[in-house]
């Protein structure tokens, strides 16, 4: 490829829609377990290299676990952006458990999902996404 394909490519991915845009990434959560389930719907703004909390619950003393999730956007193509997950809960002893810690690869409106099943802690999640321009 000669120097002039190189930048008409280079210049290309940068008008891209996924290159020129603000995100906004749109997350529905759903943890169940044999007594309960949480969920949370929520869009937020993604910034390249900064991880974002989308979601933080309290202890309601109930049957509900303090959970916290969070996104970091860790690449932008012209075609896809690539986006780390965590979801923690806080234990009995104050410490955290990761729940999930999935990594998706997604497009400008293009859903994405994750699904997972821990039968030792008999609880299944459910990550559902969507990446769409502001």
């Amino acid at each position: 490829m000669n120097e002039w394909s190189k930048g008409l490519v280079l210049f290309s991915a940068l008008l891209s829609p996924l290159a020129m845009a603000d995100w906004l990434l749109d997350v529905n959560f759903e943890l169940t377990g044999a007594d309960s389930k949480q969920t949370v719907n929520t869009s937020l703004s993604l910034l390249p290299g900064e991880e974002t909390v989308f979601f933080d619950t309290d202890d309601q003393g109930t049957t509900r676990r303090e959970l916290v999730g969070s996104a970091e956007l860790l690449e932008v193509s012209a075609e896809e952006l690539k986006i780390a997950f965590k979801v923690q809960e806080r234990l009995d002893d104050g410490g955290w458990r990761t729940i999930i810690a999935p990594t998706l690869s997604t497009g400008l409106n293009a859903p994405a999902s994750f699904e997972s099943i821990d039968d030792s802690a008999n609880q299944q999640v459910k990550l559902q996404i969507e990446v769409t321009s502001v």
